[in-house]
């Protein structure tokens, strides 16, 4: 009977021997690399002309269009948002990093404005181009839930600035129209820029896929991959 109780104890002793010496070959992994792909992003809603209507480009709409005697209507398609990111990890649960996005929206454009007081003729401008959009952002990431089988919950912000830079053949020229106001030529536009993470799910522990339900620069559904080494 000793004899049986001093093997048992051995065996106890050698498996915990081994998961500690699996323990410390096991390094604790905490830079992070990856690329996503997110569909409708909202660009431009912190801009404070936006929320007014004054900005040249009114809350980066997928189209915009404004009916009546002094109206404009554009036509664009819209091409996603796409991210590189770094996050570093302090431990299993909070990081920080920062990524860059790129959207883009093709545009077919057509502008008129109709005769009034203080115009003799109609005043109509055809364009046709690019708008890129370049954010770049300060993200934090918080890991709520993990579980043994690598599944991983968590939720994120970030904070930054977006550069808009439009091809010069969109509006060809400074347009005057209602009461001598204009509309911005301007080719580089800068504006606040934000996205939150609500929920965000991975998969895996060195390789990482993930799938996000969010608001803002990166888009409502985010999708992609991430590297830890």
């Amino acid at each position: 009977m000793g004899k049986k109780i001093l093997i048992f104890l051995g065996s106890v002793f050698v498996f915990c021997s081994l998961k500690a010496q699996n323990n410390e070959i096991k390094p604790f992994l905490k830079h992070e690399i990856g690329f996503s792909v997110g569909v409708l992003p909202l660009i431009g809603f912190l801009d404070p002309d936006a929320l007014v209507g004054l900005s040249a480009d009114p809350m980066f709409v997928h189209t915009y269009y404004l009916q009546g005697d002094n109206g404009n209507y554009e036509n664009m398609r819209h091409f996603g948002s796409y991210t590189f990111n770094y996050n570093y990890h302090f431990n299993s649960k909070r990081s920080l990093g920062g990524s860059v996005s790129w959207v883009g929206k093709h545009i077919d454009t057509y502008w008129k404005y109709s005769p009034n007081l203080l115009s003799s003729a109609n005043d109509t401008i055809d364009g046709r181009g690019w708008k890129h959009y370049f954010t770049v952002q300060a993200n934090y990431r918080n890991t709520y839930y993990r579980n043994d089988d690598n599944i991983a919950l968590y939720w994120g912000i970030s904070f930054g600035i977006t550069l808009c830079v439009r091809d010069r053949n969109i509006l060809p020229k400074e347009t005057l129209h209602l009461f001598l106001s204009t509309i911005s030529n301007d080719r580089y536009i800068v504006t606040p820029a934000m996205h939150i993470n609500a929920f965000g799910i991975e998969f895996g522990e060195k390789y990482k896929f993930h799938l996000e339900l969010g608001f803002g620069t990166q888009g409502l559904v985010k999708t992609g991959f991430r590297y830890k080494f």
